[in-house]
């Protein structure tokens, strides 16, 4: 997921489940705990930082949340996720949607530990961000 402007950039990548296949309490959500990776280039500082805040049905959430924003059906889509490490939120703006991505970076050590960005995408970015999202959804199943 790649939300940029022309002052900042941020990269998010799901980079797997949190915990290994059949490790965690299977009555629980340990299992569905997806790991994200960030790169965030803020003013020309690089800064590559992870964080497990993203639970495999928020993610199918997001993803219908914002595809029904882009059929135009609704004029909004905000993050409702567990954890408030990660928040979302996209709007219909034009020929195009507004975004608001913030993003906590838990092991930086000076300056600001969260990741800001409001970009705007058109419909042919938002397809790509659909279809990538979409793929993750299918590489990341709700594990029982």
């Amino acid at each position: 997921m790649l939300f940029q402007n022309q002052d900042s950039e941020l990269k998010l990548e799901i980079v797997g489940y949190e915990l290994p296949e059949g490790v965690g309490d299977p009555a629980s959500d340990d299992r569905n705990w997806l790991a994200l990776r960030a790169a965030w280039n803020d003013g020309g500082e690089l800064i590559r930082d992870g964080n497990s805040c993203l639970l495999t049905y928020e993610l199918q959430e997001m993803t219908a949340g914002l595809k029904v924003l882009n059929a135009g059906i609704k004029g909004e889509y905000e993050s409702d996720f567990a954890e408030p490490y990660f928040s979302l939120s996209a709007r219909a703006d034009g020929d195009g949607f507004a975004f608001k991505v913030s993003f906590y970076l838990p092991n930086v050590m000076y300056g600001e530990d969260t990741a800001e960005i409001q970009c705007r995408m058109g419909k042919a970015q938002m397809r790509a961000l659909l279809d990538e999202l979409s793929a993750l959804c299918a590489k990341f199943p709700d594990r029982p």
